[in-house]
């Protein structure tokens, strides 16, 4: 079996099937979304996955104007209003929505749902053939072979499939970065205070340690990062045990930790692509960079991704121009590359800063969260730092001309 299409985009996760909701705004597209997981129907009343994002404004309008924001369930998404970061009682950092003229500063949503909301939006377009659960083992000149033994013929292969990205090492791109020998542990908690829709991340001496609310006022997912060998020894603690520790470090804020689920650590790395294309190949999202996640940017960084190729794409393909060719995608990572490596490196650089236990740099950066927390205008620009905002913003749609009325059409974020 053959198959042929303009576009086959591997990984079906939060980027990739966002990717593909948008590219099929221009009905002229045709486009393939193979994912290799099973993606089964999720329960609303299921417990709170361990894993969650917090989606900045931006990427919240992007979602909005695909319409996958309206199909994400109320009851499992939590907007914060505010925001406080600290080291000590010297140092802390209070930040409101209502300083920014917003209603909040982002929302916190479990990866699972909105993955599998974008998913079954795909599932509806009609030009889009949903393939999973299926992977590619082969791809030469555009050709993808499935494991099924089918061949899937593209102008374009987009690689969203994640940092470990099958698609990146079999076109030969580079991957720079190191491992930062720490690990991230995560796990969802329940408190004796409510969060009162503040999210909060202390700063310690091996990582932040961030408390992010959740729809039950008096329920958090908790992101720590600790050297590897303090993973270890706080993933064999019992859950009384390892509350005691979160209510230490987090200097009980929010009382004593009722109960802990879900507790588990993934790796923390940065890896940058030495470049974001190669004839026929595109990469985005963790396929073409991850990050420290003490900014919780990595979903934001891999949409403004999936926009500008967006962008790019149905710019060639208004020009008849081959959506695979080098030209094309040289200019999808002029877009997005530097802007990228500028956010990595301001965030390796803030983590770095503040591991440090050198008496000067110590001096230096309470000097300076002092400055910021006294002065409003400072504090609003380290949040719209936060907050993702590119030099270059994309378009958010841009729909066939044919229809420049569409509710879609020339939409800037």
């Amino acid at each position: 079996m053959r198959q042929e299409y303009d576009i086959a985009i591997i990984g079906g996760g939060m980027v990739g099937a966002t990717l593909a909701v948008a590219l099929s705004k221009k009905t002229t597209l045709s486009i393939a979304l193979i994912e290799s997981q099973d993606i089964s129907p999720l329960s609303h009343e299921a417990p709170f996955d361990n894993r969650v994002s917090a989606l900045t404004k931006t990427s919240e309008k992007i979602l909005q104007h695909l319409g996958i924001w309206q199909k994400l369930p109320d009851k499992r998404i939590t907007a914060f209003t505010d925001m406080t970061v600290w080291e000590d009682k010297d140092s802390e950092l209070n930040f409101s929505s209502a300083d920014m003229g917003e209603t909040s500063l982002g929302t916190i949503i479990e990866n699972t749902y909105l993955q599998h909301t974008a998913f079954s939006l795909c599932q509806e377009c009609a030009n889009i053939d949903v393939m999973y659960p299926m992977s590619a083992i082969a791809l030469e000149d555009g050709d993808l072979t499935l494991d099924d033994g089918s061949i899937v013929k593209a102008s374009l292969v987009v690689a969203a499939d994640g940092a470990n990205s099958v698609i990146k090492k079999m076109s030969a791109i580079e991957t720079k970065g190191w491992s930062y020998k720490q690990k991230g542990i995560v796990c969802t908690v329940s408190t004796e205070k409510s969060h009162q829709f503040t999210a909060r991340q202390r700063f310690l001496p091996q990582g932040p340690l961030a408390f992010l609310p959740l729809p039950d006022p008096k329920q958090c997912s908790i992101v720590w990062s600790v050297n590897d060998n303090n993973a270890e020894r706080l993933l064999a603690l019992s859950d009384e045990a390892f509350g005691a520790e979160l209510e230490s470090h987090f200097e009980e804020r929010l009382g004593n930790i009722i109960s802990i689920r879900g507790r588990q650590a993934f790796p923390l790395q940065l890896r940058h692509a030495s470049q974001y294309y190669q004839q026929g190949v595109a990469l985005v999202g963790d396929a073409a960079h991850t990050i420290h996640p003490l900014a919780g940017q990595g979903v934001n960084i891999g949409l403004l991704d999936a926009m500008s190729l967006v962008d790019v794409i149905f710019n060639a393909k208004d020009k008849n121009q081959d959506l695979g060719h080098i030209s094309v995608l040289q200019r999808y990572q002029r877009l997005r590359r530097a802007d990228n490596l500028l956010m990595q490196f301001s965030m390796d650089l803030f983590n770095r800063v503040f591991r440090s236990q050198i008496l000067p740099v110590k001096w230096l950066r309470k000097t300076a969260l002092s400055a910021v927390s006294r002065q409003r205008l400072l504090r609003n620009l380290f949040m719209q730092h936060a907050a993702s905002r590119p030099f270059a913003q994309p378009n958010l749609i841009n729909t066939n001309k044919a229809s420049p009325h569409s509710d879609l059409a020339n939409n800037q974020i």
